[in-house]
């Protein structure tokens, strides 16, 4: 059972080499032979023990180049008084088995003692052969605390989308320890639950309000959700991270850019308690907006949602609409907020590019307002445009598979990547026009159907809006 984990120590060449309750792996010279490896050397299966039922640790005996030919009783016995090895004779915590060069000896161990709680417990496991002068010793940790070390949220916290996170596990009794490696050859698939709780809207500004208080129709979320989902450990940049089996990346859908909770639940038989909680409360930059005069609205309105995601941003952009109105006009200085509002939406551009959409056009302002300078800004989104369309007129729309929508009373936004071609299908009312716009950066795209019972089908392919015929 555990020839092959010893052959990977031996291939590799891990020692583990830790003082006092850390693990360790040591090979001690005795007696009269001095030759290159002089003393007994004692491998095992695993780097620490974790106490689960029906699992052992291997052990294994091995004698020096230099050890005389011949077969040889040794000696072996355990430290902690709640360790046994397996004999054939039966269990017990000293005894003897034969072994002699080239051919190791190998003997199972065994926990017998409660699982640590605090902190680890330290076995240590003696081999000596009196007659020829012989001793060897390894100690190792018994005991695994794994337990969530922290969830990494992005820089920029886009309420009412799918924000991407990590979570961090760490094992507390052994830092050092690689969990992941460790989970699997257990065969132990840790099991997480999450729930986000709270969430402080923002005020003021009607679309600061609308960009950070409007949460997708499926409402605040997070992947997993409340229920435990199994997953495994998987190691990347020195973090070990959960990975859910499904291949689905762990992420929230939060209720505002701050000031909600994050509440994880973790159960693993690896070691410690079987379930274990952590918690955490998010915050903004600011409970407040930024007091910025002598701006034009939308540009206020946009440095505001960019002081709650990423203030250097906002700064940014607050000096570059300024020195543009200096020098230029508004549609100017609305193209120098592109750059810096693009960096503030981080990780999640297009996504967020449809929410900003959804609330200028919750704005009240004219159609050509709107679009004039949502065609300004998104100059700067090199690979995202937007497909903006009045709900008037419209009994129902339909988006092809993987697109999103955000919507408001008058509008409804569909943001997309040049990446991605987009189908939208619109079932007509016959209570009004409906006009559509898809703005890009190489510009802005418009169409118009008259009120009537119809369906229309639009593909959205790279700079083209086609309708159906």
């Amino acid at each position: 059972m555990y020839l092959n984990r010893f052959s990977d120590l031996k291939s590799k060449k891990i020692f583990y080499v830790v003082f006092s309750t850390a693990l360790i792996l040591i090979m001690v010279a005795s007696g009269a032979y001095a030759a290159e490896s002089s003393g007994i050397v004692i491998n095992i299966s695993l780097p620490a023990l974790p106490v689960i039922t029906g699992l052992t640790q291997g052990v294994e005996i091995t004698l020096p180049d230099g050890a005389p030919d011949g077969i040889f009783e040794a000696e072996v016995n355990t430290e902690s008084g709640w360790g046994v090895l397996l004999f054939q004779a039966g269990p017990s915590d000293s005894g003897k088995i034969r072994v002699s060069k080239g051919a190791p000896a190998v003997v199972e161990y065994r926990w017998s003692g409660i699982s640590p709680v605090n902190s680890p417990a330290l076995e240590t496991i003696k081999a000596s052969i009196p007659e020829i002068g012989l001793s060897g010793e390894i100690s190792f940790n018994v005991g695994v605390d794994l337990r969530v070390k922290e969830v990494s949220l992005p820089p920029q916290i886009i309420p009412g989308i799918f924000n991407k996170i990590e979570i961090i596990l760490e094992d507390a009794f052994n830092p050092s320890l690689d969990i992941a490696a460790l989970a699997a050859s257990v065969g132990v698939k840790p099991e997480v639950a999450m729930s986000l709780s709270g969430g402080a809207a923002i005020t003021g500004d009607p679309v600061v309000s609308a960009f950070f208080n409007h949460v997708a129709a499926d409402g605040s979320q997070s992947y997993p959700g409340n229920d435990l989902i199994p997953g495994s450990i998987v190691t990347e940049n020195g973090k070990f991270l959960w990975r859910c089996d499904e291949g689905k990346p762990s992420g929230i859908t939060p209720p505002s850019s701050g000031g909600f909770n994050i509440e994880v639940t973790l159960k693993s038989n690896l070691g410690g308690s079987p379930l274990k909680q952590w918690s955490s409360s998010t915050t903004r930059p600011s409970d407040s907006l930024p007091s910025i005069a002598g701006l034009p609205e939308f540009i206020t309105s946009a440095i505001g949602i960019m002081s709650q995601l990423n203030p250097d941003a906002a700064a940014e952009a607050e000096t570059a609409a300024r020195n543009s109105l200096a020098s230029g006009n508004e549609n100017t200085a609305a193209m120098a907020i592109g750059a810096p509002l693009l960096k503030s939406f981080g990780d999640s551009p297009v996504q967020s590019l449809g929410k900003f959409s959804s609330a200028l056009a919750a704005s009240g302002k004219n159609e050509a307002e709107i679009v004039g300078f949502l065609e300004a800004v998104v100059k700067a989104f090199d690979n995202s445009g937007v497909l903006l369309f009045t709900r008037n007129g419209v009994d129902e729309w339909r988006l092809s598979s993987g697109a999103f929508a955000y919507e408001n009373d008058r509008y409804v936004a569909v943001p997309f990547s040049n990446r991605q071609n987009i189908t939208l299908t619109l079932f007509g009312s016959s209570s009004d026009d409906v006009s559509l716009w898809k703005i890009i950066p190489e510009g802005t795209n418009t169409k118009m159907y008259e009120k009537g019972l119809w369906i229309k089908e639009i593909t959205v392919f790279t700079a083209e809006v086609q309708p159906s015929h």
